[in-house]
């Protein structure tokens, strides 16, 4: 009977040990790119170039050795001067797109810009400038204004964050604001692209390096929403108690394992 009672104890203990266990362990989710390991190598065949669209502003710069020259294409701009050498621009302004893509640029009129990249975009307008005798040995330098991606969800700061660059990861875009809080799911991040034709909804792993590096989503494009959805304990703690009833049955349910085992000793 003894050997009973000491077999039944150690069972009742054991039971109660992993509920307090299980109550407390990290989800297996939790963690960033799992699957990587010192010298792994992924590849990331998504393109992190920015394409430019209709509505994009970008600021185009043209410089050369002829500063009377580089009036004629460089509307807008504002140089400090001190003892008479110039200290820097202050201010370029911008182009926006029109809704076909086009731009009116001095000298040259017309041109359709959406579909490029910056680069591309510097080296046709160095060319044009080049071909039709405007200017020579021109350097054009294209910036980002208005470009920008939204975060939503269980991040620790929601908001909209300005593109400067190129090649922008999600990783980046969740660290800009804040990085997940413990609640958001880190293996079902959405990610809707908007190019301005059409809206595509991505699914990004942040837990899987591997899948995350080979995403259309790991690189953050313009008009991008990103949203990081609720972990399930969030979503209980939005109902009425729900986190605080959970709790509470574990508690009980320990409580009445710990009597019981109480009883078989007292007997």
């Amino acid at each position: 009977m003894k050997q009973q009672k000491t077999m039944i104890c150690g069972w009742i203990c054991t039971m109660a040990t992993a509920m307090v266990m299980t109550a407390c362990v990290t989800p297996k989710n939790y963690n960033y790119l799992q699957d990587l390991q010192s010298g792994s190598v992924t590849t990331t065949p998504a393109s992190g170039y920015i394409r430019l669209q209709p509505k994009d502003e970008i600021s185009i710069l043209v410089k050369s050795n002829s500063a009377e020259l580089d009036a004629l294409f460089n509307k807008g701009i504002t140089t400090t001067m001190s003892n008479g050498n110039a200290q820097g621009s202050q201010y370029v302004e911008g182009y926006r797109l029109d809704a076909n893509g086009n731009i009116d640029f001095p000298q040259l009129g017309t041109i359709h810009l959406a579909g490029m990249r910056r680069s591309e975009v510097e080296n046709y307008i160095k060319t044009r400038l080049e071909e039709e005798g405007l200017l020579k040995h021109a350097t054009v330098t294209v910036g980002f204004r208005n470009l920008s991606y939204t975060v939503m969800g269980e991040v620790k700061n929601a908001g909209e964050y300005a593109i400067e660059k190129d090649e922008v990861t999600l990783l980046e875009a969740l660290g800009k604001a804040g990085d997940l809080t413990v609640y958001g799911r880190r293996d079902s991040v959405v990610v809707v692209r908007n190019d301005g034709e059409r809206h595509t909804t991505l699914m990004a792993d942040l837990t899987r390096g591997k899948v995350l590096h080979e995403s259309e989503a790991y690189y953050v494009h313009q008009n991008d929403l990103i949203y990081v959805k609720a972990n399930p304990t969030k979503i209980r703690q939005s109902t009425t108690n729900g986190n605080e009833t959970r709790s509470m049955s574990l508690w009980i349910s320990i409580a009445s394992i710990l009597a019981s085992l109480a009883v078989l000793i007292t007997r």
